[in-house]
């Protein structure tokens, strides 16, 4: 710190100073250190004329800086070059061409700074062009000229050999690449090439490719890279738009500029910049405007180093528009008004509104819209009455406030509607009182009324008498004929003219009779009846009933109801939809009165009763149906047909299904139409079909069902599990699964195998095809084929709409030729051996033999004995031939590709008797009267032919006689011997026949029948109960016996049941079959067997 007597120094020379000691402190603060080599030269090999570079780069404190020498100085020459990189801590010594002996040298780089120096040095030998080594390094394609657009991917190409194979670097500008600084964006590829992505103006240079290995170094010719940058003005890609808004509204300008350089983009209001300098976007800018109350232009600037350009927006700030003067009615008619009015706006208006009404408590404004001028004449308004008119004009906005209104009336005319509720009433024998109610529409003040009568309606009007009346609604006409029918009609008048007459009434001049009822109308309707409602005459007499007459139509058929007296009746049993016309008169005891005007109404729609006729159905492909019909009958139709409903769904097991299918439903035909095509249905499947028609009130019956199939299709998918056995050399099996029902879309009627050479993996020649017409075929046997020859089988199933989608191919190999069938001849040399004699085949297929196999045996019994024989052997001796029997012999002959075709020869040995008897098995049923036993045939050796029959032999032991024979079909192997002597020996035996005659019995076996006892057999044995397929049995033994196992035979069929329940149950049975039940039980101890 300075002391009191010290000079002031000035702020700016003091912070120099301050600088000078913090620089000096940050200076200390490093350790200094002398030069490294962070990158030395090589040694290199180059070519007479060509060039080489030596890269050397170092790092130390402070920087170092590198420099090349030659023999202990500075490199000076035009041909060698020194590239310095690295702010001086790293350069390249390039000599270029090289000239052989003068630049062969030891070349040194040195690196030097404040604390230290530091020489390495690497040596350069050249090689002339003629008299290069074979491995040196080639240039086969060098890099070429290019431009690329600034941020494309730029590739340099570069290939050589040599041998070793060369290492290739690359170099820009003199100086070597190295793409791992460079994060990536530029990558030197395994072919060699340099590939630049995301290209930048920097990378422009020029480059070489440098191919290197240990007999030397080759560079490429030089290629430019030339990066190329777009440079478009700005221009406009989305103008802001003039828009139109409500006071306190908001709005969004956007505005988007483009060009090369993007432009930056700002919007102004007036002078004034409305998006900050330091804020401004690229590009786009988008203006939010809120609560906007004021009109003006905004503008949009877009701005680059190629120019500035200007776009201005509108923003109308809109207003309703204000009332127009108040409407003046220029001209006035009796249904209509006239009137003009004034804009009252100095801004456009889009069109006028006028609102109108009467003026009555209860009248609403009507409403004429889209008037574009100031005059408008308003129709269609009510005569003689008083109407309030404004106006309201419109603009983009909306409605602006009416205009002051205007009260107007419109004139007179005749009245529009008739006098109401004409009635007539006898007070005389010839006079009547008319009295009747205003009409409902009077257009203007009724000046009186005019009462038209006649005996004759059928004259016209002007020959009817007229009674006038004036200021009054009731009359009486005299001078009338007693006992006449007579029609009146009342009109009323205005002063303009006369109003329409009224419906006419009819009265009957006659005292006592009732007059005409009034109002009568129709009440309340349905789909079968009507109500009408009337009001009764005035008649001193009184009514004491009333006659109804309606007809339906025209020119139905008139019914009459006599009904007491009211006020009301309902007509019932009518049909839906029909028009009925009805009249009433009241009846009195003087007599019938007038009847009414005859008054119509049309019952309501119903449902239809009956469903469309006529249903028809036709397959027009393998997924539609063409459903069509016609409307159920009129009669039944009961109302409008609004349309049909088609419904459908699959019967039964479909394909793919198991049971019927849910219902589906197509969209409402309309009732236009009279059918349908269903669509997306299932191929070659059965639909169940009904159409319902349908009025407004709902659905009628469906018809009755209709069935229809679908059309077949080619199948859906190949056959299953398709595999393929090699026969031999020159024949295949192919076998195959059906499809399964859902992917057959029709009746499957056979197969397709297709099969074709192939070699290499290709199809040699067109495939052939082998058909087997058969639906349930499933293998084929393909012969005809090259030994040891690749071939690809494929199988398809066809229908009548041709074959389906083929297999996977099976690839399979056929064996190595084999030879043809050897020669065989079989011969019987006694009676119980054959002799087989065999010759080589004809046909060998160029291989040699080595051998044959030989197949031989009974027919009947399998598998065959099989022998293999040496090639010279011819013949083979077969012993212990059975007589009766049939014999199979097969031989083949054998080669390198296995056993060839087979020989086949059949050897029939005559039958004789059979040499053996029936074998009687131990096991036996024996009860007191019966013996159960069974046998085995003779053994095969000594049956000696076909067994046709058995004789069973038995009688009692020691016994004279012949035995009882029974003889038995050869199907049989055991039998009951029945209606023996109880407590008795029987021998038994047995022998086999043959077509040639018997042969030997058995030896006798003895068998000894049980005591009798009355207790053993089941008793009680019955039928408890019985349904349509189940029946009770029950039995009862005696309380001495054992156990007891039963059997149940019935109709050929058997159950074992334990005798200690004495009942069972037998149950699946057929309904209305006759069954016979037998029981069998045994004991438990000695075998003991009884029947009930």
């Amino acid at each position: 710190m300075a002391t009191s007597g010290a000079p002031r120094f000035s702020l700016p020379l003091l912070l120099p100073v301050t600088n000078l000691l913090l620089s000096l402190l940050l200076t200390s603060s490093h350790a200094l250190s002398p030069p490294r080599f962070t990158k030395v030269p090589v040694d290199q090999i180059g070519v007479s004329g060509g060039v080489v570079s030596f890269v050397c780069q170092a790092t130390g404190d402070p920087k170092p800086r590198v420099s090349w020498n030659k023999k202990g100085k500075k490199v000076n020459s035009q041909r060698i070059e020194t590239i310095e990189f690295d702010e001086g801590a790293g350069a390249v010594l390039r000599i270029q061409p090289l000239r052989a002996p003068r630049d062969e040298n030891i070349y040194e780089c040195v690196a030097e700074n404040t604390e230290g120096e530091i020489t390495v040095s690497a040596k350069l030998s050249i090689i002339r062009e003629d008299l290069l080594p074979p491995g040196f390094p080639n240039i086969d394609m060098g890099p070429q000229l290019k431009v690329v657009e600034r941020t494309r991917t730029a590739t340099m190409l570069c290939a050589a050999s040599g041998n070793p194979d060369p290492e290739i670097t690359w170099y820009k500008d003199f100086l070597p690449i190295d793409p791992s600084a460079s994060n990536g964006r530029i990558k030197q590829l395994r072919s060699g090439a340099l590939q630049i992505e995301n290209s930048e103006e920097t990378d422009q240079g020029k480059y070489e490719c440098v191919a290197s290995n240990v007999e030397g170094v080759r560079y490429s010719s030089p290629a430019n890279l030339y990066v190329r940058v777009r440079r478009v003005p700005p221009r406009f890609s989305i103008l802001p738009t003039s828009q139109e808004i409500m006071p306190g509204g908001s709005v969004n300008i956007t505005c988007v500029a483009v060009g090369s350089p993007m432009p930056y983009v700002k919007w102004m209001l007036n002078s004034e910049d409305l998006t900050p300098e330091d804020e401004m976007p690229v590009g786009r800018n988008v203006l939010e405007l809120s609560s906007v109350r004021e009109s003006a232009n905004y503008t949009c600037v877009a701005m680059s180093s190629l120019g500035i350009i200007e776009a201005v927006a509108q923003i109308t700030v809109k207003s309703l528009p204000k009332p127009p003067g108040t409407p003046v009615v220029t001209e006035t008619t009796a249904t209509s008004v006239t009137i003009t009015w004034d804009s009252g706006n100095p801004d456009p208006v889009t069109y006028y509104i006028i609102q109108y009404r009467a003026k009555s408590p209860d009248s609403k404004y009507e409403t004429v819209d889209d008037i574009t001028t100031t005059r408008y004449s308003i129709g269609g308004l009510y005569p003689n009455t008083e109407y309030e008119i404004r106006v309201s004009a419109v603009n983009t906005i909306g409605q602006g406030p009416p205009s002051e209104p205007v009260e107007t009336r419109t004139g007179e005319q005749a009245p529009a509607s008739p006098p109401r509720n004409i009635q007539a009433q006898i007070i005389s024998q010839n006079t009547m009182m008319v009295r009747w109610e205003e009409p409902e529409e009077p257009n203007g003040q009724i000046k009186g009324y005019r009462v038209y009568y006649t005996m004759d309606p059928s004259q016209p009007m002007s020959v009817w008498q007229i009674h006038n009346v004036q200021d009054s609604i009731i009359t009486t006409i005299q001078s009338l004929v007693p006992h006449e029918l007579y029609t009146i009609k009342v009109l009323a008048f205005t002063s303009v003219g006369d109003g329409p007459f009224s419906d006419p009434i009819h009265v009957k001049i006659m005292q006592g009779v009732p007059g005409q009822p009034s109002k009568f109308q129709v009440g309340a309707v349905s789909d079968t009846s009507i109500e009408l409602t009337w009001e009764p005459a005035y008649e001193k007499e009184g009514i004491i009933n009333y006659e109804l007459r309606y007809s339906e139509g025209s020119f139905g058929t008139q019914i009459k109801k006599t009904f007491g007296p009211t006020s009301s009746y309902v007509v019932e049993g009518l049909r839906p939809n029909a028009e009925y016309h009805f009249s009433l008169a009241a009846i009195s005891n003087k007599g019938t009165g007038a009847f009414t005007n005859d008054i119509s109404q049309k019952t309501l729609q119903a449902k239809p009763s009956a469903p469309p006729q006529d249903i028809k159905c036709s397959s027009t492909s393998s997924t539609t149906l063409l459903v069509s019909w016609r409307p159920p009958p009129l009669k039944s139709q009961n109302g409008v047909l609004a349309g049909y409903r088609v419904r459908y769904q699959v019967v039964g097991p479909s394909e793919g299904g198991s049971d019927d299918g849910e219902p589906m439903e197509e969209p409402m035909v309309p009732a236009t139409e009279e059918q349908v095509l269903l669509q997306r249905l299932e191929k070659w499947t059965q639909y169940r079909i009904t159409v319902t028609a349908l009025t407004v009130i709902g659905p009628g019956p469906e018809s009755e069902p209709l069935i229809c199939r679908t059309d077949e299709d080619v199948p859906g998918a190949p056959p299953r599990r398709v595999e393929v056995e090699v026969l031999n050399s020159t024949a295949l099996k192919v076998m195959w699964r059906s499809l399964t029902p859902g992917k057959q879309h029709g009746q499957i009627r056979g197969y397709q195998v297709h099969y074709v050479r192939v070699e290499n993996g290709e199809s040699r020649g067109l495939p052939l095809i082998k058909d087997v017409m058969l639906a349930d075929a499933q293998e084929m046997v393909i012969g005809g084929l090259k030994p040891d020859t690749t071939y690809s089988i494929t199988v398809a199933a066809y229908t009548t709409k041709g074959d389906g989608a083929r297999s996977k191919p099976k690839l399979v190999v056929t064996k190595g030729a084999v030879p043809g069938p050897p020669y065989l001849s079989v011969a019987q040399d006694s009676e119980t051996s054959a002799l087989v004699h065999w010759d080589p085949p004809d046909l060998t297929n160029g291989v040699d033999l080595q051998g044959y196999r030989l197949q031989f045996g009974r027919k009947d019994v399998s598998p065959l004995a099989t022998l293999e024989f040496a090639p010279q052997e011819r013949q083979y001796s077969v012993g212990n031939i059975h007589r009766g029997a049939t014999y199979l012999f097969k031989i083949s002959a054998k080669s390198r590709g296995g056993f060839g075709e087979e020989s086949v020869v059949e050897l029939s040995v005559p039958e004789n008797i059979p040499g053996g008897y029936p074998q009687i098995n131990e096991n036996s049923n024996v009860t007191c009267c019966s013996v159960q036993l069974s046998w085995s045939p003779p053994v095969l050796a000594e049956r000696n032919g076909v067994i046709t029959e058995y004789t069973l032999a038995y009688k009692e032991a020691g016994a004279g006689g012949e035995p009882r024979e029974l003889h038995l079909p050869p199907s049989l192997s055991s039998y009951v011997l029945n209606s023996l002597k109880p407590n008795s020996v029987y021998d038994v035996k047995i022998r086999a026949h043959t077509s040639v005659g018997p042969g030997p019995y058995s030896p006798p076996i003895q068998y000894r029948t049980v005591t009798f006892d009355p207790t053993d057999v089941p008793k009680n044995f019955t039928v408890k109960w019985a349904t349509k397929t189940t029946v009770v049995l029950s039995w009862k033994f005696s309380e001495s016996r054992s156990p007891y196992k039963c059997t149940i035979e019935y109709n050929r069929q058997k159950m074992d049941v334990d005798a200690r329940q004495m009942r069972v149950l037998i149950a699946g049975l057929r309904h209305n079959t006759t069954y016979e039940f037998r029981v069998t039980c045994q004991e438990s101890m000695d075998g003991g067997q009884d029947t009930a």
